[in-house]
């Protein structure tokens, strides 16, 4: 029964290995033989795109010898381990568990070539690929570097120009239906109702009250409005018109086009930086600026629409392409100086101020192209041109949307608002408080804003579909950087996983704290225990979670505690010292928060406990941070270790003659006055008068008291000397104070004149 199973199993082995063996033999086979095509005809010249469809294709063929080469090892590991489980050659054995075994012995030398032909295939598209990708550039940048003629050949180029082309120009924009355009009343009929409509709202403007003109300094969105209004209506009016009598000819295409993109842009700008907006507050600029700024950005406005125009409009040009080239030259150095004039404008301005060196990166590429313009770079100006002018536009856009969205999360997180109040009342909030994770939608939202702008301004300097395809698969499936694999995709992941645990922490903390029902009941120190344990194991459970998913190996932590252990040795070992401190403070808890407790000379409330140190709150008010370690280590006097109850010892000096009995009953009768003091509580004893030293100066007595809460302990101290010193004065009892013995000595004693009641000593000349 045994050697059946056994059988079957590698039977079953071998079908499996075989029929999946049939179809990719045929597949290594075929992407061998468009290897070899490939780099036969990559020795022959070849264009931009047949470059791009190799690439693509040695890309799938690499990716194929990779699954190819993992399969094959899956199987040889199932071929071992039907070797394995037939063992080695025993005498007198079945033969067909001897033509079994012979069969794997072939399928495992079978198996290993095949492998090795999948590393040759995955190796030979490896090298074919960079050498696709080194001919791309090479012939991208023979491509950018091909230099036509330059602006004075250009010129000379276009004055040479025939007459027979400018006639063929002239009929082609001006002729329509054979006619001159302009003397096609259709024409003249569409441009009076234009003009007509135009000259009416200038009117209807002009009759608005004070308030609604446009004047010198912006003060509405609505003026932008009111000013290109005429401008959009004349235009679409005179379009409308043209089009229902079909006298629409390129020339007139372009005019409206332009003038009615223009006036779009126009009102978009003027509108994007009124006073009462979202940018207006980040530069804070004078009318003055104001305007010059506006004046550059309605005059690379109009340049855009008639860019645009053109593009839409597609018209036919008898020029040849060295003809032409004049006049793209100057439409490029009327941008590029319109834009310099901009940057130069703005750079010197708040916020641009601060990114100087930005500035001057801009300032001279746009130098740059202009000079590759001159010379005569024909492609490598239109790359430069289109990628700066794209680029400068995305960022112009990415931080328009960007200020609007702090400027809605700012007013978002104001606690005033209508509909806020109502989304807390939803949400189940108190009015005073903050709705929740609005910094991590900012955030979001931030991000996904700039990386749209990243990849329009990739594009925009072209990268390709192949290219974002490259990106996004180096995304999802990683890269190796040296030994360890890197997925942004997973890390992406992980990152949100992680903010997500951290959170869901912070709302078990707070509702932990905020419901009594469940630890409520406790004193402040166990709560406080309770929060910072659930605390830092939540934040090493949300890490240890977050790693795993960012495909981190767990065991591998191992190694990094042993690197951590050299760190430590190196100068760590106190910050470990205070963590592990810490951890044993809260988990034995001989200090808690709100204890009053000395520390060397340090003495106060505990206000904090933290993993690192302890923050102690004194009688001045000052916050003292005490390492964990220092609490561990050293001698710490805890007041409220057991209980709050307090014995306070308060001596009292007399004279030597004061009635020793009175004295202890006044004492007693003063410390049971007190409402703080303890008088029949099985915690501490009655209040007691003890007279425990004689010496030279005083009788020296002591009143014992016990104090529920030792935080009174300097008050009763306070009102219990001021009451028996009062009592004691009362009955005549006086205090004693320090005293001195003075002996004379008779025959020492100098002789005092009666008169005059001098000393005279017989020392001094003149007395002897």
């Amino acid at each position: 029964m045994y050697t059946i199973i056994i059988q079957f199993f590698i039977f079953l082995t071998l079908v499996l290995s075989f029929s999946a063996d049939a179809s990719t033999s045929i597949k290594i086979d075929q992407d061998s033989k468009v290897l070899q095509e490939i780099h036969a005809q990559l020795e022959q010249p070849v264009d931009m795109q047949q470059l791009l469809n190799w690439h693509k294709s040695t890309s799938i063929i690499k990716d194929n010898a990779q699954k190819c080469i993992t399969n094959k090892n899956d199987q040889l590991k199932q071929t071992d381990n039907g070797l394995g489980i037939l063992g080695p050659a025993v005498t007198g054995e079945p033969e067909n568990l001897t033509a079994l075994r012979t069969k794997l012995l072939n399928r495992q030398k079978d198996l290993q070539g095949e492998i090795a032909t999948c590393k040759v295939i995955a190796v030979a598209s490896t090298d074919l690929e960079q050498e696709i990708e080194k001919k791309r550039d090479n012939l991208h940048a023979q491509i950018l570097l091909h230099k036509d003629q330059n602006i004075w050949a250009q010129i000379n180029t276009f004055s040479a120009v025939g007459l027979s082309t400018w006639t063929q120009e002239k009929n082609y924009w001006f002729h329509h239906n054979h006619r001159f355009i302009f003397a096609q009343k259709n024409l003249q009929v569409s441009i009076a109702i234009g003009l007509f409509v135009f000259l009416l709202l200038l009117v209807v403007r002009k009759s608005l009250p004070e308030s609604t003109k446009l004047g010198t300094q912006l003060s509405a969105a609505q003026k932008s409005l009111y000013h290109y209004l005429p401008i959009i209506a004349g235009v679409s009016g005179a379009a409308l018109a043209a089009h229902f009598t079909g006298v629409l000819s390129p020339f007139v295409d372009i005019v409206l086009i332009t003038w009615g993109g223009y006036a779009l842009l126009a009102i978009l700008v003027t509108w994007a930086l009124r006073p009462s907006g979202v940018v207006f507050h980040h530069f804070a600029w004078g009318p003055k600026t104001l305007r010059s700024t506006l004046r550059s950005l309605r005059f690379v406005a109009f340049l855009a629409a008639f860019a645009v125009s053109w593009i839409i409009t597609a018209p036919q040009d008898f020029l040849n392409p060295q003809q032409q080239a004049l006049l793209w030259s100057v439409y490029h150095l009327l941008v590029i100086s319109a834009v310099f004039r901009l940057v130069m404008e703005a750079g010197d301005k708040r916020p641009f101020k601060a990114y100087p060196f930005l500035r001057i990166i801009i300032l001279i590429a746009l130098l740059a192209t202009a000079l590759f313009t001159l010379l005569g770079y024909r492609n490598l100006t239109n790359y430069l041109f289109f990628g700066l002018l794209m680029s400068l536009l995305a960022l112009g856009i990415g931080l328009f949307i960007s200020w609007g969205l702090s400027d809605f999360w700012n007013y978002t997180a104001r606690k005033d608002g209508r509909w806020q109040h109502a989304l807390k009342h939803r949400l189940g909030l108190k009015d005073d408080q903050a709705l929740p994770w609005l910094g991590w939608f900012s955030a979001l939202s931030h991000i996904a804003v700039w990386m749209g702008i990243g990849a329009f301004i990739l594009y925009a300097w072209g990268l390709t579909h192949t290219g974002f395809s490259l990106i996004w698969k180096y995304f999802i499936t990683g890269f190796t950087v040296g030994t360890f694999h890197l997925q942004p995709f997973r890390w992406i992941i992980a990152i949100g996983l992680l903010v997500l645990l951290i959170n869901i922490n912070t709302f078990v903390q707070r509702y932990l704290s905020d419901n009594s029902r469940i630890i409520g009941h406790m004193e402040s120190g166990a709560r406080h225990s309770i929060l910072s344990i659930v605390r830092y194991s939540g934040f090493i459970i949300a890490i240890l979670i977050a790693l795993s998913t960012a495909g981190v190996a767990l065991h591998n932590l191992a190694i990094i505690a042993g690197a951590l252990s050299v760190g430590i040795g190196f100068g760590l070992q106190n910050i470990v010292n205070n963590f592990v401190s810490g951890l044993i403070l809260l988990l034995e808890r001989p200090i808690r928060v709100g204890d009053w407790i000395q520390v060397g000379s340090t003495q106060g409330y505990v206000e904090k406990m933290s993993i690192r140190y302890t923050l102690i709150l004194t009688f001045d008010r000052t916050e003292v941070f005490v390492p964990n370690s220092e609490l561990i280590s050293g001698q710490v006097t805890n007041w409220m270790y057991t209980n709050s109850v307090l014995r306070l010892m308060i001596p009292f000096n007399v004279a030597h003659s004061a009635d020793i009995e009175l004295v202890k009953e006044l004492l007693v009768k003063e410390g049971q006055n007190h409402p703080d003091v303890l008088q029949d509580d099985p915690r501490g004893i009655p209040p007691t008068a003890l007279l425990l030293d004689v010496s030279e100066n005083a009788l020296q007595f002591y009143l014992r008291v016990y104090l529920d809460d030792c935080n009174k302990s300097f008050n009763v101290q306070t009102d219990l000397r001021a009451s028996v010193v009062e009592s004691l004065l009362r009955h005549n009892i006086r205090l004693a104070h320090q005293q001195q013995d003075v002996h004379f000595i008779p025959s020492q004693i100098l002789p005092v004149d009666k008169t005059t009641g001098t000393i005279h000593d017989p020392l001094e000349p003149g007395n002897q």
